[in-house]
């Protein structure tokens, strides 16, 4: 509409105080909406850890431990995975297996249930480490000296024996663990992926093998099938057993061939070599 005035029948241009005023709605909309994306988003992170920690509590334990503190399998209380570099690479650990490892797949769970258990797993990683009250240097010396740990087992190179080598022991296992298996060493055995039909075993399996002439053999079980037991011998020996031609085969899963330094440590000598084997976790 044309008419009188400076504006020659345009339409009065709003000042800027009237822009900010129709755009501040806006403005709130928008920021409303930016800040529930990422709420949401956490929403489905933390249903995601919470599921996956069913899942884990259903499936995963009995290797990794409650809480993935470790067991007969590794720990899982750190930010890195060696065989996990990223959450697609552990799902299909999760999924898949390890081939040739004690680490099966779970075919049973679905994708987004593996994703679910990633979750979790990664979560533990990014727990606080854990502090423990000993003292590490003074623990190196009672397995060298005192606790004579390094005539069965191998640390970074030094000692000898076949016992399991403890140079990533800290990775493996969390200080509870670590303390149950110098006091109750029977209760906590590692698991080995042994070439059978029956799937892994754990290793270092206390058997006792009466042959048909009725001699006895004892030592730890090195593998098995369904045909032959290999055992390993106190003094070393190993001996390969035809089971057909044995009389008697006993296991003892609750026996270990390391004896239990309970009373032969004190409490705060415990507490030192598990300071110390705690921080063994291989070369940096």
């Amino acid at each position: 509409m044309v008419g009188a005035g400076p504006y020659h029948g345009f339409t009065r241009r709003p000042t800027d105080s009237s822009l900010i005023r129709m755009r501040l709605p806006l403005l709130q909309l928008m920021l409303t909406l930016a800040a529930a994306l990422p709420a949401a988003a956490q929403d489905v992170a933390s249903a995601d850890v919470l599921a996956g920690q069913r899942l884990f509590e259903s499936q995963c334990v009995r290797c990794h431990g409650v809480g993935g503190t470790g067991g007969v399998g590794p720990a899982l209380t750190r930010p890195t995975l060696r065989r996990a570099k990223d959450d697609a690479e552990l799902v299909r650990v999760i999924l898949g297996g390890i081939p040739g490892t004690a680490m099966i797949g779970f075919w049973n769970l679905s994708e987004q249930e593996g994703v679910q258990v990633a979750a979790y797993v990664r979560a533990l990683g990014r727990r606080p480490p854990e502090v423990l009250p000993g003292d590490e240097n003074r623990g190196r010396a009672l397995v060298a000296g005192k606790g004579a740990c390094l005539g069965c087992h191998v640390i970074n190179g030094q000692g000898s024996g076949w016992a399991p080598d403890l140079s990533e022991v800290g990775l493996r296992l969390g200080g509870a663990r670590l303390r149950e298996s110098l006091v109750a060493p029977g209760a906590l055995q590692p698991v080995s992926a042994l070439p059978s039909v029956h799937g892994p075993y754990p290793a270092y399996l206390m058997v006792e093998a009466t042959t048909a002439a009725g001699r006895v053999h004892a030592g730890t079980r090195v593998t098995e099938d369904d045909f032959v037991l290999v055992l390993r011998e106190a003094d070393g020996t190993i001996r390969s057993l035809e089971k057909t031609r044995l009389r008697k085969l006993v296991k003892r899963p609750a026996a270990s061939p390391m004896p239990s330094y309970d009373g032969v440590l004190t409490g705060p000598e415990l507490d030192d070599v598990v300071a110390y084997l705690a921080s063994l976790r291989g070369a940096p």
